[in-house]
């Protein structure tokens, strides 16, 4: 089983969340579950999925990376 990989702003790296078996996107938030039932919600938005590598590309919000 190949469960999908989070990757932020590009797809290299290391991925911010992987063996997503569950996303969902919620207003300006992504919210992500493992297989294992770890949550992690990322403020931005889903640019791409590749479903054929399970990868998915995020993008953080600009009002996210605000200090």
């Amino acid at each position: 089983m190949c469960l999908a990989k989070a990757y932020v702003n590009n797809w290299s790296g290391q991925p911010v969340f992987q063996d997503i078996a569950h996303m969902r996107v919620n207003g300006n938030r992504v919210e992500l579950e493992s297989l294992f039932g770890e949550e992690k919600a990322i403020s931005g938005s889903l640019v791409e999925i590749d479903f054929t590598a399970s990868k998915i590309l995020l993008e953080y919000s600009r009002a996210a990376c605000k200090d």
